[in-house]
């Protein structure tokens, strides 16, 4: 907590930072945001463990040469997830954002997010909002920003929320892969992507295995830096 004063009435108050989490490689920043959650302590009414107001960000997202989701994520979820920002077709979840998609001129497919970077470089207005079904559903990714800035594009997105021991890993490798899309039709390397999370959750039904994930993820960095491939 971080102690604040009310310049207009004098009062003080306390105001919870936003935890910033940030490693090159989405493994590793997914494993410190599992952490985090993990030893939380904040059980919330919904058997989940959440930790509220996390800032994520990464520069690399390659399922195939991350080492750590090779080993601890599940791929079937992210070939699920892939179906969810991608297709219409039948997934796991039971839902399809692709069809949900607008972007600055009303399309779904990032090509008028790629027109308006194409016209104007340094434009803020590049940013796509995923819309709700009209039934009290409301997709967990909400919008995603897009910035084309000297060092190339930089991508944010906010999440109301996110499971992270199952779902953050998948949404995080999809929303990479449409700032990929994007920064190909423009010419220029992603940067990094960024994510806001609202409520950054576990279900408790997953504590143990996630446990063991953890200690996993332990013992695999004791293994390289022992072997010095980490250096």
């Amino acid at each position: 907590m971080e102690a604040a004063r009310n310049v207009s009435t004098g009062q003080w108050f306390y105001r919870k930072k936003m935890k910033d989490i940030r490693y090159r490689s989405l493994g590793e920043t997914w494993l410190a945001i599992l952490r985090e959650v993990y030893h939380s302590r904040e059980t919330v009414g919904d058997d989940t463990r959440e930790s509220l107001h996390i800032c994520a960000t990464f520069a690399q997202a390659d399922f195939d040469a991350d080492p750590l989701l090779v080993r601890f994520a599940s791929r079937e979820n992210v070939e699920q997830m892939w179906k969810v920002f991608f297709t219409t077709e039948p997934n796991q979840f039971g839902h399809s954002y692709r069809d949900r998609i607008r972007g600055p001129g009303g399309r779904s497919d990032l090509s008028d997010v790629i027109e308006l970077l194409q016209r104007e470089p340094l434009s803020k207005r590049a940013a796509i909002v995923l819309i709700g079904e009209g039934n009290g559903r409301v997709p967990c990714i909400n919008v995603v920003h897009f910035l084309h800035r000297r060092q190339g594009l930089v991508a944010t997105y906010f999440a109301r929320g996110q499971d992270i021991f199952r779902k953050f890993y998948a949404d995080a490798l999809c929303i990479f892969e449409m700032a990929r899309r994007i920064a190909d039709g423009i010419g220029v390397p992603v940067d990094q992507v960024t994510g806001i999370i609202s409520s950054a959750h576990i279900y408790l039904a997953d504590l143990a295995a996630i446990g063991d994930v953890l200690a996993g993820a332990d013992a695999m960095r004791g293994t390289l830096a022992g072997s010095g491939a980490t250096k």
